[in-house]
Formats: structure tokens, sequence, C-alpha cells
């Protein structure tokens, strides 16, 4: 197996997004934090279980307000178009040389019967080797086997569809979980992903019962269960309305005069005009039909310009929305937030957060750094475009710099504070938040300045992903896991 594939599939099923993963050490010594920690109990008091908060240590009321950190800009800087829409389909294109990452449903070339079997026997080995040696717990014994089976007599089919109803898509065709222990059934490492309402998948494999779907998402593969989807939309029909004109919601909460529910992340054909209404095209059983809806700021027609406003104002709109790993219950995890988030601007940004830290228009390797020099390196960058954070298992977008300390915002599971004489104490945040690049400091895992390994800047004059920065097989599907 080349080396890049195996390093996909050993990253797909490490815990991020602020769960339990361990973290390398920092190049250079902890620096001083300027916010003030609380003494530790004594270890007789070490909690045991973890302790619910709503807001993580040193974040302040006015770090959550975009227009904070638009005024810390130079001015013009927060209206600057970054990545202006006429280069972003050029852009795209590139992303496509890294492995892993986004790979147009359209293609025929997903419908190579061979490569797509090889593909799913690939993940499947990967999976069983740590099924059979423990490090992988299934939730019922027996269903990994089962799903083995299910992937040894699918039938080849080549469809494409729109996803009706939030799905889960899993790695392997199983949905009673895989686990690493100890068992937190929060952390499925069997979910590869949650599919939105109006997705396009191509089905690419089908049970002999009709079950479990096979499918390819564009930014993941793997197995439906039982999915609502319309029937196959012929590709001819589909192509030209998601290219033509769209709404692209900007937050989860805006419906259609029938009820249904857009999310960010998604796009809907447009189709007519009424008034400040728009007539779109969305996904049912019975296939698209049309219905109305009044954007009222929560939808863009066409893609937004990608401007540090843009971008911040739409990432800390989401800010108290819950954690899900993997799309858990329909929610985000850090790379899910990323990726809808980018494609507002039309940006077709991997699934997986390992893959997102190889795109951008430029990348910047500060794994071997000390802290004051991936500090120097962030503020150069962010005078430069917009940053992504990239650390292994987790992603970040970054905001600024204030008294000292340097925030970013993400979704979050949990994150360790020391405590002393005893195990480090679990604070369960599970939501988008904002936080300090000090989160974690002294603890197992260490603070995120620490454990910061790429900044991924989104600015102008850069060229995208280049051969030697992870390019292979575009489109590969060996990512396994949310990450």
């Amino acid at each position: 197996m080349p080396a890049a594939r195996r390093m996909l599939l050993g990253l797909g099923l490490a815990l991020g997004c602020g769960g339990s993963a361990s973290s390398t050490d920092s190049a250079s010594p902890p620096a001083t934090p300027a916010i003030e920690e609380p003494s530790a109990p004594p270890a007789a008091q070490c909690p045991a279980d973890p302790i619910d908060v709503t807001v993580a240590p040193g974040t302040r009321p006015e770090h959550r307000d975009v227009e904070f950190w638009l005024a810390k800009l130079p001015p013009e800087a927060a209206d600057a178009v970054l990545v202006p829409p006429s280069d972003v389909s050029a852009l795209n294109a590139r992303f496509t040389e890294v492995e892993g990452a986004w790979h147009d449903p359209f293609d025929p070339a997903l419908a190579d019967g061979e490569g797509n079997a090889g593909k799913i026997d690939e993940r499947l080995v990967w999976m069983g080797e740590r099924v059979d040696d423990g490090r992988l717990l299934e939730g019922t014994p027996g269903d990994f086997g089962a799903a083995r089976e299910i992937a040894r007599t699918a039938e080849p089919v080549d469809a494409l569809h729109m996803v009706v109803e939030e799905a889960p898509l899993w790695c392997a065709a199983l949905d009673t979980g895989l686990y690493k222990p100890p068992v937190d059934r929060d952390f499925d490492r069997n979910r590869c992903a949650s599919l939105h309402p109006g997705e396009v998948v191509r089905v690419l494999r089908r049970s002999p019962d009709g079950a479990w779907l096979y499918a390819h998402a564009g930014h993941t593969t793997g197995w439906l269960h039982a999915p609502a989807l319309t029937p196959a939309l012929p590709p001819e029909h589909l192509r030209p309305l998601l290219d033509g004109p769209a709404l692209r919601p900007t937050d989860d909460d805006l419906r259609t005069e029938g009820g249904r529910r857009l999310r960010l992340g998604t796009v809907v054909p447009v189709v007519g005009h009424e008034g400040d209404a728009r007539r779109v095209l969305v996904p049912t059983a019975e296939g698209l039909v049309p219905d109305r809806v009044r954007p009222d700021g929560q939808a863009v027609e066409g893609v937004l310009p990608l401007t540090r406003r843009n971008l911040w104002s739409l990432a800390l709109a989401e800010q108290d929305t819950p954690y899900g790993w993997g799309g858990r219950e329909g929610h985000r995890d850090c790379s899910r937030l990323v990726r809808d988030v980018m494609s507002t601007f039309g940006l077709q940004l991997a699934r997986h957060s390992g893959v997102q830290a190889k795109l951008g228009t430029e990348r910047i390797d500060v794994s071997t750094l000390g802290e004051a020099g991936k500090l120097a390196q962030l503020r150069v960058a962010a005078q430069r475009g917009l940053v992504l954070l990239y650390m292994p298992g987790h992603i970040m977008i970054y905001l600024g710099e204030d008294r000292g300390q340097h925030y970013a915002v993400s979704a979050i599971s949990e994150y360790l504070e020391p405590c002393a004489g005893g195990p480090d104490t679990v604070y369960r945040i599970g939501r988008v938040a904002v936080t300090t690049l000090e989160l974690g400091r002294g603890s197992e895992r260490t603070a995120y300045i620490e454990r910061l390994a790429t900044l991924v800047v989104f600015g102008p004059g850069g060229s995208g992903p280049a051969q030697g920065s992870g390019a292979g097989t575009a489109g590969s599907e060996a990512v396994v896991g949310p990450t």
C-alpha cells in the first residue's frame, strides 16, 4: 500500500475535533500563558467524571462578536476579497490533485466497478485488522463480519440521487458502532459523515435486499442504510440545475414555505423569482418538487466573496450549535464545520481535516518550530489571508490576537486541564466555540499551540496544492472516519 494511502487510513480513525486523541510534544518549552489559570485542587479532589461547560477558559463575551475581530484589522482588510469568485473553479480543480480530496460525483470514472471493489476491500482490510486485534470494539459482536458479507455480495449499480433527509454515511455497512476502548458511545469510529438534505450522491453498489447502498458524496464515500433519497436523477438534467442559479444557505434555520429545512453547506437550485421569494427545487421521495423560500438574510444567490468579514461572520454564527463526531445526530464536527462554511464561497474542501490541511492557496508547515516560531509565522500568514489551523485530529478557523492570546473558532467536543497529583480533568463543551490556543496547556494532550502543525492560508497570489504537498490519486477514498 502506498505510504500516502496508509497515512490517510491511519488518520481516519484518529479522534479529533476536541476528542480524546493523544498529541505530539512541542518543539520548545511551553510559554507562560497570559491568562491566569485557577490553582489545581488536591489529588483527592480531582474530578473522576467529565464536567460540562459552555465557555472555554480565557474566552470573554467580546470574543464571540465578529465586529470585535474585524476592528483589529487594518483599514479595508475586513472586506478585501481573498479568492476572487472567478478563481474558485480553478482552485477547486487543483484541490482534486490531493489524495482524499473532493471528487465530482458526476465524473463517469467513479463508475469503475473494479476500482470501487478495490477501495471497499482496502478499507475493510484496514478496519478488520483493528477489529481483530481489539483496537476497535464492535457495538454488537459479529456485525463487522456481516458488513464484510454485505460488501462482498453488493451488486454494482450507477445512479445519481439527492438526499431527502439527513443521512449517516457509514464507513462499513453496519450501524451498531465501532469504538476505541474504553467505549464512548459519542465516538463511533464507523461514522464517515452525515449527508445533508440536498446533497448529491452517486450510488455505486446495492446490497441484495436493497437496504444498504455504497455511495460517493464527492467529499466522502461510505454506506447508507435505508436512506431517504430521490429517485434516480438523470445527470443531463441535474447538472444544469446545480450549475445554474442557486441559493446557498448561510445557516441551518432557513425553511421553505413547504416546511423543508435548508442547511448550510448545500446548494438549492433556483428556477424563478416571485417578488422577494425564490422558486426553488427541493428533493423529495417523489423527485425534485417546486417550493418557495424567502432568503431573508439566511441565504445568498450565487456565492459569497471570500472575505474575512464573510467567513468569520458565518463561523461565529454557528457558535453554540452542538458538536457531533462524524455528523452524529446531524451535528457538525471540526472538519464538517470548515467544509460547510467554505462551501458558501463555492470552495469544495475535503471532509477530513488531514486532507483539508493540504488545500488552501498556501500551506506552511510549522510542525518543527517552537511556539515562538509558530506564532511568528501565524501573524505573517494572517496578514496575507484567512488561516485555518491544523493539528493532528483537529482543524480551526483563526480569528486573531487579543491581550497576548491567540483565538480561533472550531467545533470541539472536550478539552483537558491538569489536576495536581491526579488525572487530567475532562471538560465537555460539545459545541462550536471560540477558544484560545492555550487550551489544554499542561495536560496529557498539551496546548493547541504546542500541537499546531500546519497553517492553511486562503489569500491572493497562491497557487493551491502542488506535487510534493500531498498530491496523489485524485479523489482517493482511502480516508476512514470523519476527523
